[in-house]
């Protein structure tokens, strides 16, 4: 499957306006829970178990082009049974070609508010907390063209719409970098 998605990191000020200024109809937690491996790192795949649901969907993710805010990824799925302390090279090289072991390295719970007013956009507004760290992120996932009417609506709340956001994978392994340099995190 092909994922297009809009992506941009928020303050906490604009995840509140966004809050207000949208009817979000659903909310989920999810728990992300990320691997790596060198060919992967090398190859810029993201490798999680998300557990959502009451189910463990083991994700692998393909970058196909990012845009500043626009990103494009494959995404392959497979449900699995639990959350692994390794996913095996077998199942890997199935799934995305690489071939060599995913150890998890950590976990990442989202508050997700869930928003279907636009067609074909599935919106999604998060708060993350993972090491010690807490962010906010507004994702548009779309099917189709671009939603400029929507981005636009958002660019008219004050939200920069085109600066670039590195997704939760990215700001995990940043943040698990940094907290290695300067000891454990609380």
């Amino acid at each position: 499957m092909l994922e297009k998605e809009v992506k941009i990191l928020l303050t906490e000020k604009e995840y509140l306006i966004l809050k207000e200024a949208f009817r979000f109809s659903a909310e989920i937690m999810q728990r992300n829970n990320y691997y790596r491996s060198e060919q992967c790192a090398e190859k810029r795949i993201s490798v999680r178990v998300r557990e959502a649901a009451g189910k463990c969907l083991l994700q692998v993710k393909k970058p196909v082009g990012d845009r500043g805010s626009l990103a494009v990824r494959e995404e392959l799925e497979r449900e699995i049974s639990g959350v692994p302390q390794v996913i095996p090279s077998e199942l890997l090289k199935e799934l995305c070609g690489v071939e060599d072991d995913a150890v998890f390295i950590g976990s990442l719970t989202t508050r997700r508010l869930l928003c279907y007013d636009h067609e074909n956009v599935e919106l999604a507004l998060d708060r993350s907390e993972y090491l010690g760290c807490v962010d906010h992120e507004l994702e548009a996932e779309y099917t189709g063209d671009y939603p400029a009417k929507l981005m636009e609506r958002i660019a008219a709340l004050g939200i920069d719409i085109s600066r670039p956001a590195a997704g939760k994978y990215s700001r995990f392994c940043r943040r698990l970098a940094e907290a290695a340099d300067n000891g454990p995190t609380s």
